[in-house]
């Protein structure tokens, strides 16, 4: 196979084994799977690699809990079905698909159908929407995390990886669970008991400020598209044959320029705008701090100019308020209300305004969850 570039080389190189209709399928409509049938299985592998996320790269870290975040529809579920199909069939170990809530499970009927291609000769079934059959042996299990507490006396000796799918949530009708990292790791505990099991933890690229992030203070990797320490691993998952094959769809130029188009194609993270993004100044003055689910925040002020900044810098000897009971402790002021405090109502006067700035996209995201507190947007 010829070394592939760019992604005009992939498309003149596959255009040697496709009909014109089949090309413009694949080229325009992002119809890549029809490429498994026109090519021979060798040239197919190869390209599935080009296209598409490749499980090898994360797993030769062998890191405990990975990551991986990036393009919609990039491939990343699919890569990690293959991974563990491929497992079971070699070794006999199960694996967990697991969701947040119990209806995102709901279509869990049909896993094995986009991927059942790949293994003409095996056999799959799911069974009561809760069990993975593969050649007639139980292969895996569909589990939800938010009910995971009441199964904790249940054994899973065999299973050996955990996908973890769209562990990020978006806006819309899903909540992450109370305290949801705690219960993730119960979840684990429970299965793994003394054994090592991988989790691989799958999102779109839709914000850094996500519970798990911040349990492990995790950042994106820099000057790489991966990053690997303590037994934790992240990659960006920004394939350029894809995004560049994306682009020339016509849903990809209907999106060209758009915010959406960026997180879709270009894997932008969605909700993470730079807008207000800036270190503070060595003069201004810590006003107070507050504490947010577990995260303490300092605001500081600058009184030659009016701005207000948000850091992870606090000082002790000025008020600390506590946002929720949740995080309401000794000597910090549970805040129920902006005329508990005038400074508090400077703060959200400046957010309002215009001049409030956060110090990292983290911590702009948490204080827009905090004014949602107090004002409706």
């Amino acid at each position: 196979m010829p070394k592939l570039k760019t992604a005009e080389d992939l498309i003149q190189y596959i255009s040697v084994y496709l009909d014109t209709e089949t090309l413009n399928k694949v080229v325009n409509d992002s119809k890549y799977l029809l490429l498994k049938d026109k090519l021979p299985p060798e040239q197919w592998r190869e390209v599935k690699k080009v296209i598409f996320w490749d499980i090898s790269k994360p797993l030769s870290y062998q890191a405990l809990f990975n990551f991986i975040v990036g393009n919609r529809g990039g491939g990343k579920t699919y890569g990690a079905k293959e991974h563990v199909i491929r497992r079971f069939l070699k070794t006999g170990e199960q694996f967990i698909y697991l969701r947040r809530y119990k209806d995102e499970q709901s279509d869990v009927k049909t896993w094995f159908n986009d991927i059942a291609e790949e293994f003409p000769d095996v056999e799959f079934k799911v069974k009561g929407n809760k069990e993975f059959y593969i050649n007639g042996q139980l292969a895996g299990y569909a589990l939800v995390l938010s009910t995971a507490k009441i199964k904790k006396s249940v054994p899973y000796p065999k299973v050996s990886t955990i996908i973890f799918d769209e562990f990020i949530i978006d806006k819309g009708v899903y909540k992450y669970l109370h305290d949801e990292v705690t219960c993730f790791l119960e979840f684990y505990e429970t299965i793994a008991r003394t054994r090592d099991v991988q989790v691989f933890f799958l999102s779109n690229a839709i914000t850094i400020t996500n519970p798990y992030f911040l349990y492990f203070n995790l950042r994106m990797p820099y000057k790489s598209d991966i990053s690997c320490k303590d037994d934790k691993l992240i990659q960006l998952v920004a394939n350029p044959f894809f995004i560049e094959m994306k682009k020339n769809t016509r849903f990809g130029r209907l999106i060209s320029g758009t915010a959406y188009g960026d997180y879709a194609i270009e894997n932008t993270f969605l909700r993470d705008d730079k807008t207000f993004i800036e270190k503070k100044t060595g003069n201004c003055t810590f006003v107070f701090s507050m504490i947010y689910k577990d995260n303490k925040l300092g605001v500081w002020r600058s009184f030659a100019d009016g701005k207000f900044w948000v850091s992870q810098d606090v000082e002790n000897y000025r008020s600390e308020y506590a946002l929720t009971k949740a995080d309401h402790s000794p000597n910090t002021m549970l805040l129920t209300s902006l005329r508990q405090s005038n400074a508090f109502k400077m703060f959200t006067d400046a957010f309002q305004n215009g001049y409030l700035f956060f110090e990292t996209i983290n911590i702009k995201n948490l204080c827009f969850e905090i004014m949602k507190m107090y004002f409706r947007y």
